[in-house]
Formats: C-alpha cells, structure tokens, sequence
C-alpha cells in the first residue's frame, strides 16, 4: 500500500498538481526579526525575486492607485522598514486589487506583508513586496498584507 502511495504522489507530481500551500502567521509585533530575511537578501545583493519574504514597517504616505496593466489595478504601500543593523529602507508593498480586494492605508500606520520579494524597476525603494495573496505558484505559500490589524486577503 505504501509503495502504491509513493507512486501515486510521484506521477501526480509530474502533472503539475499544485502542493498545499502553507499558511505563515502573522506575528504580533513589529521588530527586525521580522525583517530578518529581507534584510538578508538586500546585504548580499540579491537581484532575483525570492518568495515567502516578510516584511513590517510603518507607511510614509497614503496608498496610491496604479491604474490598468495586464493584471489590473493594484495599490502601492510605501514603508519605511526597521532592520537590525539600526538601518531603515524605504520597501514597496504592491498589492492586487483582484486578487487581494483593495487595500488601501493612510500614512503612518503599520502594515505586515508576506509574499514575493522583488528588486527590479524599484525605483527609490530598496525591494519590493507582492504577490500577497492566495497562493498562485507552487513555490509560494500564501500571502497576506495586514493594515492597522486588518489581513487582506481574508481568506486563502
């Protein structure tokens, strides 16, 4: 029966069924351990997007609209992001309306992100986190952004 197991789980992975995707918690305060990985892969130059990166940080700003675009309209979170060394970098939260719901923040309030790092076309921002919803690789767990306690999305 064992043996049957394993070769049932081996050829369903070669058709591409997608694993269970993992559901991370979101902590409950806001300290450079949480920033620890992204701190990591900003210090050694990383230039690929990494996924199951977290983030938190407070906003500098108001959420701003990017209109239109082969995915549709998402939100941008400008944080500024505490890092152990003492540091701080300003990190840009992207989210999906479609797939997230709209997530919006005034200025000044804390903000958690959990997705896929990136750092091309980042322009003053030393990274940037998206990809913060449902799972929709198999290399990620799900994601999530949570704004003054609020976790978008609410379900995965």
């Amino acid at each position: 029966m064992q043996k049957l197991l394993i070769a049932l789980l081996s050829v369903a992975g070669c058709v591409g069924v997608v694993r269970a995707a993992n559901n991370v918690p979101v902590p409950g305060t806001c300290t450079s351990q949480v920033n620890q990985k992204l701190s990591g892969l900003l210090s050694s130059g990383q230039q690929s997007d990494i996924y199951n990166v977290m983030v938190c940080g407070v906003t500098t700003q108001p959420s701003r609209t990017q209109r239109g675009g082969p995915n549709g309209d998402h939100q941008i979170l400008s944080l500024r992001v505490a890092f152990s060394d003492g540091s701080t970098q300003l990190i840009e939260v992207v989210t999906n309306d479609g797939l997230d719901g709209k997530v919006t923040a005034p200025a000044n309030v804390q903000v958690f992100a959990y997705g896929r790092a990136f750092f091309s076309n980042i322009k003053q921002y030393a990274a940037g986190i998206d990809d913060v919803h449902c799972a929709t690789s198999r290399r990620a767990d799900n994601g999530w952004v949570v704004v003054s306690g609020t976790k978008y999305p609410n379900h995965c």
